[in-house]
């Protein structure tokens, strides 16, 4: 009986030890079979050890036409704009479309894309007059073509795919580039949606508030509200918010006064920094945004009076 108790003391003890893992430890665990778990592997961007590629490198280009998931785009008029027999579409695709229309959502969205994107060259009010196309006009870098009104006879008369060609590709040798890296195919479409209530909004002479079309008379004082008129006739709201939120470039509001830090080190906001953005927007460049704010033509009052406008944004 005695034996028999020692002999189960002692399996127990054995099966103990070996289901005791220890304590933790800085070696690798043994692998008594490897299996596929400690293989050779190559990683992209590295040079290929193993000699299965003749290239020499891990990453290797896709197969000459293969397609990545998602990237079809079968759908012609929705991604090239073109209809059923390849020429340029006179209508939005359906999926632009809720219930059969083009929706107020979808124009809101177009909106904001056209005064990102568009409104610099082709103007807030489609007129071609945006401050791009102002620096042509006064004597500055010249564009080979202005750009043109969308408001004007013969682009009310072009269908939407021509458009959106333009976008897509690009036009005029490259006075247009292409923006297809910048805008997605259904905020193309969004923006001609736009576009075409601004065309209908040019023949009724109402403005997307519901007031009349108003042209910003020139001033000879300066003054907040004239800024407030400039703000927008200028095409500053295509990339500065008045509310806080930053678009391409940083917002106007409480900027008046403050300490920014820029490509020429921190400065003090007021109204010759101010004036030096306008005029010469290189000279310094605020951090964390691209330099791409053409330099706007602007006389001394017009100047001015932006600047007592943002310094009323607190």
């Amino acid at each position: 009986m005695r034996s028999s108790s020692v002999g189960i003391i002692a399996v127990g003890a054995a099966i103990g030890l070996l289901g005791c893992r220890g304590c933790e430890s800085s070696q690798p665990p043994v692998h008594l079979i490897r299996n596929m778990n400690t293989q050779e592997k190559g990683k992209a961007f590295r040079k290929d050890t193993s000699g299965l590629f003749a290239s020499g490198r891990v990453m290797q280009e896709p197969v000459a036409g293969t397609i990545a998931q998602g990237q079809l785009e079968e759908d012609a008029r929705l991604y090239e704009g073109l209809d059923e027999k390849g020429g340029p579409t006179k209508t939005f695709p359906d999926e632009v479309k809720t219930a059969g229309v083009l929706s107020d959502a979808t124009r809101a969205r177009g909106k904001l894309r056209y005064e990102i994107y568009c409104a610099p060259c082709h103007g807030v009010a489609g007129d071609g007059k945006g401050p791009v196309a102002g620096l042509a006009l006064d004597g500055g870098p010249r564009l080979t073509v202005p750009p043109p009104a969308f408001t004007s006879d013969r682009l009310k008369g072009m269908v939407v795919g021509q458009m959106y060609a333009a976008i897509r590709k690009g036009v005029n040798a490259g006075n247009m580039p292409s923006y297809s890296a910048q805008i997605e195919p259904m905020d193309r479409w969004a923006i001609l949606s736009y576009v075409r209530q601004l065309q209908h909004q040019a023949d009724t002479n109402v403005s997307d508030e519901g007031g009349d079309v108003v042209a910003v008379a020139k001033q000879s004082v300066a003054s907040a509200d004239y800024g407030a008129q400039l703000y927008k006739a200028k095409g500053c709201n295509a990339c500065h918010t008045i509310d806080g939120n930053k678009l391409v470039g940083p917002s106007f509001k409480g900027v008046y006064g403050k300490k920014e830090s820029t490509s020429a080190g921190e400065v003090d906001v007021d109204d010759a920094y101010l004036k030096e953005s306008m005029l010469t927007p290189m000279a310094k460049i605020v951090t964390g945004f691209p330099p791409i704010m053409p330099p706007l033509p602007l006389d001394e009052v017009e100047v001015k009076s932006l600047s007592l406008y943002i310094a009323t944004l607190k």
